[in-house]
């Protein structure tokens, strides 16, 4: 009797684990980026390339349409008003320079995606009217940046090889000496990297609001960005222990980290993420023989053995889903999305409180060499020792498959697909968009 339950058990977790990991989670994850099943496909290069292309010409498309739904000056006059308001709470600078392309014909839209997504979110509920938002183009001949010329009827704009559309108050520091920036050669992409990112910056502090967002012009906000970061900025980073809220000090909050680097590794985080998984699979395993299998004396080693395979089940599920994908449950509330410790990696959205930014741009434009700015801007914090925060999962998400540093490089193809949903890939992959 004991061996025929036995089997019989033993068949049914059988059962549960090949139904589980060898139908439901190959047809559900198929098209799923980040997912065990989806590295395993065999999926072209070209035919991911293809899909993220005509994804994004459909993007850039109803961004143009956006901007052109507007009236003509309306929103020049909407952020000037905005501008000269003396309770600027945040300044939104949208760091851009053009890309080299192969066709002539192709058109990235990078900017004008990224400015319609935040020329949105700085007329939302909570952040309208006192939000100011201009493009900063760095080309060193600014007019051929055609997506950036186009933006200047619609927002205002910063170039620094150029014009300004609104008053910049030079002064003696290097740091926020404008006219220093414009003249200066720099010898190599990386020094220009860094200093076309300090230059945004002080244009941005000019404006003397309490927090400047920086947006590289290839990350697109999140529809939950208003108010998550509304509640990031009036519960994580303001102490209200003294009886008066009281802001925290720190040097920025990333709001997008690259998603490849977001799975589940050997680090102590991560790992207790997937023991808090598979401890929720134990409890469910436990109650679900306690329901439904009929024979009813468990002993504690079968209890163990069924909390076990509970336990395995889940973690195995999360493994092959993927973490990018399981934390996008936490999108659900704003409560669950996570507030951790900042990586030093990378620069697509950050935001910095106003009185950081004149050390750091010291810093990073008095540097005797240049690499990455989001390496030269952690060495800042490692010398300094200010906090950095970062949410997941991200606010923002990453476009940019053409680079701006490497002529024609192509980066990861999966995290490009990663913000669209499996049935419109799978969809496009039907279609003839080659």
């Amino acid at each position: 009797m004991a061996r025929s339950n036995f089997r019989r058990c033993v068949s049914t977790v059988a059962m549960v684990y090949m139904f589980q990991f060898l139908l439901l989670l190959p047809i559900l994850c198929y098209n799923l980026p980040f997912s065990s099943y989806f590295r395993a496909s065999f999926r072209s290069s070209n035919d991911t390339v293809n899909i993220v292309n005509h994804v994004n010409h459909q993007r850039v498309k109803s961004a143009y349409s956006y901007f052109k739904s507007q009236v003509p000056g309306s929103n020049l006059r909407y952020y000037d008003s905005v501008g000269q308001s003396s309770e600027i709470f945040l300044t939104v600078a949208i760091v851009t320079v053009s890309r080299t392309v192969q066709n002539e014909s192709e058109d990235l839209g990078y900017v004008l995606q990224t400015s319609a997504g935040i020329d949105k979110f700085a007329k939302s509920h909570h952040f309208s009217r006192k939000t100011f938002v201009f493009v900063c183009n760095v080309n060193l001949n600014p007019e051929e940046h055609k997506d950036a010329a186009f933006l200047k009827k619609y927002l205002p704009f910063s170039e620094r090889y150029g014009l300004t559309s609104f008053q910049l108050e030079d002064n003696d520091q290097i740091q926020n000496n404008f006219s220093t920036y414009r003249t200066k050669t720099n010898e190599s992409t990386y020094e220009k990297e860094t200093w076309d990112y300090s230059y945004c910056l002080n244009v941005a502090k000019s404006f003397n609001s309490k927090y400047v967002l920086m947006v590289e012009d290839d990350a697109i906000p999140h529809e939950d960005l208003g108010n998550v970061l509304k509640f990031t900025l009036d519960n994580h980073l303001t102490d209200g222990t003294r009886g008066f809220p009281q802001r925290k000090e720190f040097a920025y909050l990333k709001l997008y980290y690259p998603e490849r680097w977001q799975g589940y590794a050997y680090e102590a985080s991560k790992m207790l993420e997937l023991v808090s998984i598979g401890c929720v699979g134990g409890g469910v395993a436990i109650l679900a023989f306690e329901l439904f299998v009929k024979y009813r004396r468990h002993s504690y080693k079968s209890k163990l053995c069924h909390c076990f395979l509970g336990m395995l089940f889940f973690i195995l599920t999360a493994e092959f889903v993927g973490r990018q994908n399981i934390m996008e449950i936490r999108r659900l509330s704003k409560y669950l999305y996570t507030f951790q410790q900042a990586s030093g990696c990378c620069t697509q959205a950050m935001l910095y409180p106003s009185g950081i930014i004149d050390p750091l741009t010291k810093y990073l434009t008095t540097l005797t060499s240049f690499g990455h700015t989001d390496i030269s801007i952690y060495d800042f914090i490692q010398e300094t020792g200010i906090a950095t925060y970062q949410l997941e999962p991200n606010l923002f998400y990453h476009i940019g498959m053409q680079s701006t540093l490497h002529k024609f490089k192509i980066k990861r193809l999966e995290q490009f697909l990663f913000h669209m949903d499996a049935y419109d890939i799978q969809s496009l992959e039907g279609d003839d968009i080659r």
